[in-house]
């Protein structure tokens, strides 16, 4: 019995210390859970700067030049007000129907959670809520709507935090000018746009009413979509302002018995340059740790690196039709440029269109492959670093097979020994292989690495010289990557971000990393082989008249069956630089497949490089003329001063010179080319006047005898002969060539016509559709390299291309008179001709 009675005892001792475990393992994880809820709310207040913001302010962000661009606040349909301008009964019916004891309570009011409790107890539902104006600052600023209890911990713990940072007024300005009222709208001032169409502060009393009443569900409540739940509204927070003391209750009768007066408004979004704009606030977050939304409307001065006049220019010409007739819908573009002086991007345009509320940035989150655009960075550079090469160096161009893979030029033809300079104009493939090889793979990454460019895993082998990357490259990482050859060999990590101010005091942030890459002499060469490429090669329709360097690319259709008989291209690209700006244009598809890819006249040559141009060119006219460092590196030389601008008084100047006499054309020439589908064009020019750099040659296509000199038959203005045209349909083809005189427009009297028969068989049985196109990128077990754009057909070709791409060899290249998708002719269209050529084993034509 005694052991019985003891054992009784024991049961209820362990019952006791079981329960009392329990409620001391439950307290802990309840404790540690409002220790996570509190520092977590900690942390998130922790991204406002310390002091210096404006609470209810706009942040404004300013060009590189001081001028205004517009406010943080971005897609969204908002017109900020300043609480001091506001009549004083608009923020009071807020506070009198959302939180009547605001200026009483820290943040978190309890009592009016106890009230909203009991409230909707009695009513069996929720209809009144217990969050302060405090609280939907912080649940509107830092945290997600989504409703949890860990959420509301934090919500008000960050409420309690803002108090103690910020005054009452400060945090009702952040509220009437953050809170959604309806119809894609926030805050009060663009709520007074729609629905009464007229600023903030001329809202009457019951307007002031009808915004405070539609706030807590303004879908719901609208007076656009239900005039009487909205008058209702209104005449309960009149109500409540009379409770709170604002008004008298004749005042609030007096102003329900007056109409709404609805007048619905409309907005214009306020959100220029959204591709810039959307990299901006990318930027505030990961250099500054400030996340845009929260700071959007704390008065934050953010001064960047944006060229107006570049970005204006580069979203009017991608956005332009300016591509072939014939090429299939959905063609995409991007740009980016950057000042190699500073590494500040001066201008970012993402896509053709800026889709609502924002879309992928390709200038700087795409991820496509360079083709040949990646051999200065890879291949050409680190052969000169390393091997001590010149731009004069001899390499040889003669048959390889690396294990079965066997590199092939455009062309399939060797050259034996050529200088570095001669095969980067021609954009060779096999010495690029073999200096690749000559380097180390390794190596060469790593020196690329330090230029900005990052390479997968798989980027491991020698197909890498060719441009065939797992991954690929952003526009933008390829213009930080060549501001280095620009500068003297520093790279510069691209930012748009120069500083963020808060009340004149600067905000520290994460600095743009700035590093030696290559020593000054490398860079040098490399611009002297690139200034050749612009001058004498593929690059040639990028000509700007100041000293610039460049390298096209082009990427041809991938190695699949879908794309059997197909000839085209995947993407095309163009890096060009001057002292004080590098721009890369890519122009291809989101998605490759056998209904969405780049005709052969859309290549690296042809209308990447006209973009370059009529962006580039637009923004640098009229600014000083630079040249490049010299081997010992050091700022750019200006050579030339921009004319300043006549002023009324000045004196007439003297009369027009007389013109100068234009060549005559002779020994014109047109043969069948190196490829299938081409056509090789040679003539001298005899007598005239003109000076060589102003002397350039009209090339004139049709079908007909009778060709004459206009815009329809235009097929491309080049420097010098001879040419080579790319067709891509058989037939009888007759050709002209004109004198032009680049300094005043005038053309001479074309060349007697000459014809030329064009078939499109491959010698041995290969037609056009089995690879023979440009610009591919061929897997290693296809016999080929990886993709390029191209050299010129033969040497001394470097045609400028004007005339639009061909989109009907039988009207001369370019779309029928009047098509409304003909390109327009201001500076010029690309020409179909400009062989752009791949790397890899398929014979290409042109790309």
């Amino acid at each position: 019995m005694p052991r019985a009675s003891n054992a009784r005892q024991r049961r209820p001792r362990k019952t006791r210390l079981w329960l009392r475990r329990a409620v001391q393992g439950v307290t802990l994880l309840v404790a540690a859970w409002l220790l996570y809820c509190a520092g977590s709310a900690v942390y998130l207040f922790s991204s406002l700067p310390a002091a210096g913001l404006h609470p209810g302010r706009p942040s404004m962000v300013y060009a590189f030049d001081g001028s205004e661009i517009g406010p943080l606040t971005g897609d969204v349909y908002r017109v900020p007000v300043d609480l001091g301008e506001l009549p004083e009964y608009l923020p009071r019916a807020f506070v009198a129907s959302e939180d009547r004891r605001f200026y009483q309570h820290p943040g978190v009011d309890l009592r009016g959670i106890a009230r909203a409790l009991l409230t909707n107890l009695r009513a069996r539902s929720i209809i009144e809520g217990g969050s302060t104006i405090t609280q939907q600052v912080v649940k509107n600023t830092f945290l997600t709507p989504r409703q949890t209890l860990t959420r509301k911990v934090q919500e008000a713990v960050l409420a309690l935090l803002l108090e103690t940072r910020y005054e009452k007024d400060e945090i009702l300005s952040l509220y009437l000018n953050q809170l959604y009222m309806g119809h894609g709208t926030y805050g009060v001032g663009a709520a007074a746009q729609i629905y009464f169409n007229k600023d903030a502060r001329d809202l009457t009393l019951g307007e002031a009413a009808t915004l405070a009443g539609i706030a807590p569900a303004p879908e719901s409540f609208s007076p656009l979509r239900d005039p009487e739940a909205a008058r209702e509204r209104r005449d309960l927070v009149l109500d409540r302002m009379v409770a709170a003391g604002y008004l008298t209750p004749e005042e609030a009768d007096a102003e329900k018995a007056r109409p709404l007066n609805v007048v619905q408004g409309e907005l214009e979004l306020n959100n220029p340059f959204p591709w810039y704009m959307d990299e901006v606030r990318a930027e505030l977050l990961e250099r500054y740790g400030l996340d845009p939304q929260v700071v959007a409307l704390m008065g934050l001065e953010i001064h960047t690196g944006l060229d107006p006049a570049m970005q204006q220019a580069a979203e009017e010409r991608l956005a332009a039709r300016i591509f072939p007739a014939h090429t299939p819908d959905g063609v995409e573009a991007a740009f980016a440029a950057v000042d190699p002086r500073s590494g500040e991007v001066r201008a970012l345009v993402g896509g053709r269109e800026y889709p609502p509320g924002g879309g992928l940035n390709r200038a700087t989150r795409g991820r496509i492959s360079p083709g040949s655009t990646l051999k200065p960075v890879l291949v050409y550079a680190p052969a000169i670093e390393y091997e001590g090469l010149t731009p004069d160096s001899i390499v040889v161009d003669e048959p390889l097979d690396i294990n079965g893979w066997q590199p092939q030029n455009w062309d399939f033809r060797f050259r034996g020994e050529v200088t570095l300079r001669e095969a980067a104009r021609l954009s060779l493939n096999i010495p690029a292989v073999q200096l690749l090889d000559r380097v180390g793979v390794e190596r060469a990454k790593a020196f690329a690495e330090r230029l900005g460019i990052r390479f997968a895993e798989a980027d491991r082998d020698l197909t890498l010289a060719l441009g065939a990357m797992a991954d690929g490259v952003s526009p933008l990482e390829m213009a930080g990557a060549y501001q280095a050859f620009a500068n003297g060999g520093t790279y510069r990590e691209p930012h748009t971000i120069t500083r963020v101010m808060a009340t004149g005091a600067e905000l520290k942030g994460r600095s743009a990393a700035v590093r030696r890459a290559m020593r000054p002499e490398t860079a040098h060469a490399v611009t002297d082989i690139l200034q050749t490429v612009v001058t004498q090669g593929t690059g040639t329709g990028a000509l700007i008249g100041r000293p610039m360097a460049g390298k096209t690319g082009s990427v041809e259709l991938p190695p699949d069956p879908a794309f059997e008989g197909l000839s085209g291209n995947s993407a095309a690209w163009f890096v060009g630089y001057t002292p004080d700006v590098v721009a890369c244009v890519w122009v291809g598809y989101d998605r490759v497949d056998p209904e969405h890819y780049l005709p052969p006249d859309v290549n690296g040559s042809t209308y990447p490089t006209l973009l370059w141009r009529q962006v580039v060119g637009a923004a640098l006219a009229g600014r000083p003329v630079l040249d490049f460092p010299g081997p010992g590196g050091g700022p750019p030389v200006v050579v030339q001063m921009p004319a300043p601008p006549a002023g009324p008084e000045e004196p007439a100047g003297p009369a027009e010179p007389t013109p100068p006499a234009l060549p005559r054309i002779a020994g014109l020439t047109a043969a069948p080319g190196p490829q299938p589908g081409s056509v090789n064009l040679a003539w001298q020019a005899e007598g005239g006047d003109v000076p060589t750099e102003n002397l350039r040659f009209l090339v004139l296509r049709g079908t007909d005898a009778d060709v004459p000199a206009d815009d329809a038959h235009t097929l491309a203005t080049v420097a010098s002969s001879p040419y080579l045209d790319v067709l891509t349909q058989p037939g009888t083809y007759y050709y002209r060539v004109a004198a032009v005189d680049a300094a005043t427009g005038t053309v001479g009297e074309p060349s007697a016509p000459v014809a030329v028969e064009v078939t499109l068989e491959e010698p041995g049985g290969q037609g056009p559709g089995d690879g023979a196109e440009p610009g591919d990128e061929r897997e290693p077990d296809d016999g080929g390299g990886p993709g390029d754009d191209g050299g010129p057909a033969l040497p001394g070709e470097d045609g400028e291309p004007v005339g639009g791409g061909p989109a009907d060899p039988g009207n001369g290249g370019r779309p029928a008179e009047g098509e409304p998708d003909a390109p327009e002719r201001d500076d010029g269209h690309p020409a179909q001709g400009e062989p752009d050529e791949p790397e890899g084993g398929s014979p290409p034509a042109e790309g």
